[in-house]
This record gives structure tokens, C-alpha cells and sequence, in this order.
């Protein structure tokens, strides 16, 4: 089985309560690091240490930088614990997802012929003079596909995976294995 490691999670939260971000913006830049240009993105962004969140009116919330998914929800009570300083409540309740997440790892091969993949597979690109690595576009449904840098050695990073977060490190695993062996295993050399 390959061996990968989750290197970044976007989970989107949604509290769906009215976020006044103007008033927060004119506060919380004391304390943090932020950027409030309503008329360039509609969001406040919060530059937190090992973590960023976009704070939407609507009470939606980005938070990219996770690196692990038993941290998503502390994450998310650090976030609530901070903006409870700024008179904001969020409710218990709300809705998660991961919009999105990135892996790198190591297929169970050494030597992995990339130019071939190139070649043959039509949903990958290959150019040697740009990126040593072919990209090959892996579809899990006609709505949802994922893509691997794929190196020489068998070193891999894939982009694009996402799932429910009780479920994302099976579902990675699942993809990973599915794709070593339904691609990745033809073109071992």
C-alpha cells in the first residue's frame, strides 16, 4: 500500500449567523495580522500562527493550513474562542466539510515510467522542461477528480481530495490505492 501524509486541509464551517465585518475588522487588527479590502474580497482574513481563516458575513469560514485532521476541530474552537473576545458568539452547531485537501507520498514502486504515462494517458500532461513530474487527472465521479504529480522514483503529490471529514483519511486511502493500482502499477519499470 502507498504511504502518504496529509500536508494541507481547507474545511469550510458554517455558522450561518450575520458576521458584521467591518466592526470586527476595526478590532481585531490590533491583536492579529489581517486583511479587510471589501472591494477586492469579500472576506476578513485572520493570519493566525499555524493557521489562516476567512471570515465571510454570511458566517461562513475558510480555514486553510490544517495539517492534520484530528486538529479541525480545535481549530475551529480556538477560532470560536477568539472571536468570542471580539462579541461574537457562534452557535454549537454548524456544518462542516473539507473543501479540499493536499497529500504527498510514496507509491510502493522505485522506478515509475512517467514518460510513458505522458504519453499514453489522455488525461495527463508531461513536459520535462518545466516540471519534472507528470500530472495525470484521476476521475472519481463525472463531478469530482483528483490530480498526482507523479515523479521517477515513485514519489507522488495529490491535490484535490475531498470528502466528509470523518471519512477523509479513509477515502484518501481508498483513492491512493485505487490509482497505484488501476495506473500506476502499469508503468512500473
Amino acid at each position: 500500500m502507498a504511504k502518504w501524509q496529509i500536508t494541507n486541509i481547507n474545511t469550510v464551517a458554517y455558522f450561518n449567523i450575520p458576521i458584521r465585518l467591518e466592526q470586527l475588522a476595526e478590532h481585531i487588527y490590533k491583536d492579529y495580522p489581517i486583511n479587510y479590502r471589501p472591494e477586492d474580497f469579500p472576506g476578513l482574513v485572520i493570519y493566525l500562527d499555524k493557521f489562516r481563516v476567512n471570515i465571510f458575513r454570511t458566517g461562513a469560514m475558510i480555514i486553510t493550513g490544517i495539517k492534520k485532521v484530528e486538529d479541525i476541530i480545535p481549530i475551529i474552537n480556538e477560532i470560536k474562542s477568539l472571536l468570542k473576545k471580539y462579541n461574537i458568539s457562534l452557535p454549537e452547531n454548524y456544518k462542516l466539510e473539507i473543501a479540499t485537501s493536499s497529500i504527498s507520498g510514496k507509491f510502493d514502486y522505485d522506478s515509475i515510467d512517467i514518460e510513458r504515462i505522458g504519453f499514453d494517458l489522455e488525461d495527463a500532461i508531461y513536459d520535462p522542461d518545466r516540471f519534472p513530474a507528470v500530472t495525470v487527472y484521476y476521475n472519481i465521479s463525472p463531478s469530482y477528480k483528483v490530480s498526482f504529480n507523479i515523479f521517477k522514483n515513485g514519489s507522488f503529490v495529490g491535490a484535490g481530495f475531498r470528502s466528509d471529514p470523518n471519512f477523509i483519511i479513509q477515502h484518501i486511502d481508498k483513492v491512493v490505492n485505487s490509482f497505484q493500482e488501476d495506473i500506476v502499477k502499469k508503468y512500473i519499470k
